[in-house]
């Protein structure tokens, strides 16, 4: 119905009223709530541990949606095993220029070129304090281009969330890239987990498969799990370059990705080997897709482009679909989950 009826009139709009409009209609709590008895998540098959974190599906909303915390509940209410806020930075930002974003929809994907734009740590945490019914499921990711600013929404933020995601690798924001030097990552994550109460995350750039790009950042994920670093989400956005983002280059997300993502989940789950929890984050629209990165080795999978283009029925379909295939293959807990997904109707 989303598919046939709304999404066309929706993507009439610029991708940012959109959200918008989207953000306001989420903004009505009552109109949400009902769906929670038929979202799927209350499936005991699908209940999941992410480094300790109890969560009622593996299925989470990546960061970027909901960027100043504004819609924490009614997203979970969809379907959704946990969401991430964010990214929140210390200040408020304006983000990059307009066009910023843009819809690929011949290839259910989107470039965006964002910049962190936000109210700030302020208004994320008067929003999170309000939240604290979904405390349990809830993320939030934080970033800075210096080492202060990162510790001030640490310990601003993590007595209100279940974790938090450390935000090293958007395409779209300078300055982020100092903290691709292991040395000055070393130090950083050293400094957050002498202070963390909750799991922290890294989320990684993506990695060409075979070229020195790729190596690096392996390296940047094997010093991150070294300095104590509970999880890892691999990956952020692809970098693009366009003529159509006014600044000339962002990232990718969305359908194309997929593939990529599996490969980059085996990558990691060879180079950590256990020592650290795994969020698949790429290309994710099935519960096909999702059963495949587990089997891969990620703990949880993160989606965002996909709802976009899927609406806000796509986390209740993916968790009765990821439930209907556990069943087939005779398995009753999301760990025991392996090989390729059991072919179903």
């Amino acid at each position: 119905m989303y598919s046939l009826a709304a999404r066309p009139l929706i993507f009439r709009l610029p991708p940012e009223g959109a959200h918008k409009i989207a953000e306001t209609a989420l903004g009505v709590p009552g109109i949400w709530n009902a769906l929670r008895l038929s979202n799927g998540a209350g499936s005991e098959l699908l209940k999941t541990d992410l480094a300790g974190i109890e969560l009622p599906t593996p299925v989470g909303l990546a960061a970027g949606f909901d960027k100043d915390c504004k819609v924490l509940g009614s997203v979970l209410n969809l379907g959704f095993g946990f969401t991430t806020g964010g990214t929140v930075t210390l200040a408020s930002r304006p983000g990059n220029p307009k066009p910023r974003m843009v819809r690929l929809p011949e290839q259910k994907a989107v470039m965006n070129s964002m910049g962190f734009p936000g109210q700030g740590l302020e208004p994320a945490i008067k929003r999170l304090k309000k939240s604290q019914k979904y405390k349990s499921r809830v993320l939030v990711s934080i970033a800075g281009t210096i080492e202060d600013e990162i510790f001030e929404c640490l310990r601003r933020t993590q007595s209100l969330v279940s974790g938090i995601e450390l935000n090293i690798s958007s395409p779209n924001t300078a300055g982020l890239k100092i903290f691709h030097e292991p040395a000055r990552l070393r130090s950083l994550i050293e400094g957050l987990v002498s202070e963390k109460q909750v799991p922290l995350f890294v989320k990684l750039p993506p990695w060409p498969r075979d070229d020195e790009n790729r190596r690096e950042i392996l390296k940047l994920a094997a010093t991150a799990v070294d300095a104590g670093v509970d999880g890892l989400v691999v990956a952020n956005t692809h970098p693009i370059e366009s003529s159509r983002l006014q600044v000339g280059r962002g990232g990718l997300s969305g359908a194309p990705l997929f593939e990529h993502t599996e490969l980059m989940i085996a990558d990691i789950q060879a180079q950590v080997q256990g020592q650290a929890a795994i969020i698949a984050c790429g290309g994710v629209s099935t519960a096909e897709q999702v059963w495949k990165l587990l089997a891969t080795g990620a703990s949880a999978v993160q989606l965002y482009t996909s709802f976009i283009y899927e609406g806000p029925g796509l986390p209740a379909r993916i968790n009765k679909r990821l439930a209907k295939l556990m069943t087939a293959a005779g398995i009753t807990n999301v760990s025991e989950i392996s090989g390729a997904p059991p072919e179903i109707k």
